[in-house]
């Protein structure tokens, strides 16, 4: 992008130039075309300049925010998570003893079966 906005001005100031050697006017007049040209130019090169400039302010911003958002969910999620396993463990512990109980159960029902 650099690149770009040097060579669209390195074109325009060339342009300029040559605009002003072949133009029929006087030399007061040229040279009055030529710092009014250089003016404009100086005046978009400062607009261009604030713009990227509010620009990279706005992606520090935007990146602050998102870190500030992010934190927060984190936090957010993480506690959640804690909830859930502190009431969900119980039930589990019942889960576990069924599942063992249902094991030894079946375990001694196939040993009855084969006596």
């Amino acid at each position: 992008m650099k690149h770009f906005i040097l060579g669209s001005l390195s074109g325009l100031v060339a342009g300029g130039i040559y605009g002003l050697i072949k133009t029929p006017r006087s030399g007061k007049e040229n040279q009055q075309a030529l710092r009014n040209y250089a003016d404009e130019t100086s005046d978009h090169l400062q607009d261009v300049s604030d713009k990227v400039s509010d620009l990279k302010d706005s992606i520090n911003q935007l990146k602050a925010e998102v870190s500030f958002v992010q934190n927060d969910v984190m936090d957010e999620m993480t506690l959640i998570a804690k909830e859930f396993q502190h009431e969900a463990e119980p039930r589990l512990r019942r889960i576990q003893e069924k599942t063992k109980k249902i094991q030894t159960e079946a375990q001694e029902t196939t040993d009855n079966i084969n006596y």
